[in-house]
């Protein structure tokens, strides 16, 4: 059976010690009973497809019965060697502030069998104070951080940026980082699940239990010297906006209010449709899907264009061409290569299309 149509997923819901109920206040979602629910992963393997012919499918499925289909050459790609959806979008409520912590880079996930993890968060919501961490003051280095733990003065090493609803930051490997209280938002990274936790507040379970840390893991992950970095979006027309970009994916904000079309390289790259705003029709390929706030579909790489009709917001999600798909694009609109470059946590990703 052909993947050709707006795949609509039935996410997965972690509960976490920081979590709370904004998932569904917010967003819309059917929560579990549980009261402190973090995290909405809305493309893992086990993420399962609830409408259309390939209804009760998981994602790992059909990457492995259509890989062509679903990824495309630049999805495929990205997926080896572990043959696996190669973007994770979640929703992350926090209530409180999540540990303080690092995700090491591909070359140092590498013998863990496993590949890096850069990210990009959109603001959804944020309380006044709400703010994220996003690297140390001043350049440190691992003893000066492992004393700084010692003493329980890390905080006073951390960078914190204000953030308010409709900002995006992108956060490269090897960054020190956390997600502070009172923050809703979505976020996009490569497919893994290495996290070291370097600090947690000396929060504990409901048995008096510190949770795990990973201190020697993170200071051996840890790039002292990276900072998530506030990107400055950039118009492409017909109600689309770039939001941030790097070698693993390309995030863009699609607004819609009547109909819309977008055309897409055939064969290349799937996309992720995550609505964060109002409701809207979505046409591709051989079939269609209403998707509401809250709900994500993944429009596979066989379809070529996508119409959507109705009142919308939806952060996408693809695996770019950098060239193609934003520098040029980029260009012929009158945007500089300073510009442009902003909008990677790397700037090297950008660097060689932009002669910087």
């Amino acid at each position: 059976m052909s993947v050709d149509y707006p795949l609509v997923l039935e996410p997965r819901y972690d509960e976490r010690p920081w979590g709370g109920r904004r998932l569904a206040t917010r967003l819309g979602k059917r929560l579990p009973d549980a009261p402190r629910i973090g995290e909405s992963w809305e493309t893992t393997g086990v993420a399962r497809v609830v409408n259309g012919p390939l209804a009760g499918a998981t994602l790992h499925e059909l990457v492995e019965r259509d890989p062509a289909g679903l990824l495309g050459e630049r999805g495929r790609a990205a997926s080896r060697p572990f043959n696996d959806f190669p973007l994770l979008a979640k929703f992350i409520d926090a209530e409180e502030t999540l540990s303080v912590q690092v995700h090491p880079d591909d070359e140092g996930a590498a013998p863990l069998g496993q590949r890096g993890k850069t990210e990009a968060w959109h603001i959804l919501d944020a309380t006044a104070e709400g703010f994220l961490i996003t690297g140390f003051q001043e350049p440190v280095s691992p003893e000066q951080v492992r004393q700084a733990l010692e003493r329980e003065k890390i905080d006073d090493l951390l960078e914190r940026l204000p953030v308010s609803a409709g900002d995006t930051v992108i956060v490269p490997a090897g960054t020190v980082h956390a997600i502070g209280a009172g923050v809703l938002l979505y976020e996009i990274q490569e497919t893994s699940d290495l996290t070291f936790r370097l600090y947690d507040w000396g929060r504990r379970d409901h048995q008096g239990r510190p949770r795990q840390l990973h201190v020697e893991e993170a200071l051996a992950a840890l790039r002292p010297d990276r900072h998530a970095r506030r990107t400055r979006p950039l118009e492409l027309g017909a109600g689309c906006t770039v939001l941030a970009a790097c070698r693993y994916f390309l995030l863009e904000r699609w607004s819609v209010q009547g109909t819309a079309r977008h055309a897409r390289p055939a064969g290349q790259t799937f996309h992720i449709l995550s609505c964060i705003q109002g409701e809207a029709r979505v046409t591709a390929g051989s079939g269609q899907a209403d998707i509401s706030a809250g709900q994500t579909a993944v429009l596979p790489a066989r379809v070529e264009s996508v119409t959507l009709e109705g009142t919308a917001t939806f952060l996408v999600s693809s695996v770019p061409d950098l060239e193609r798909d934003l520098v040029a694009p980029l260009l012929a609109r009158g945007y500089d290569a300073e510009a442009i470059a902003q909008l990677a946590g790397d700037t090297r990703d950008l660097h060689r299309f932009l002669g910087l």
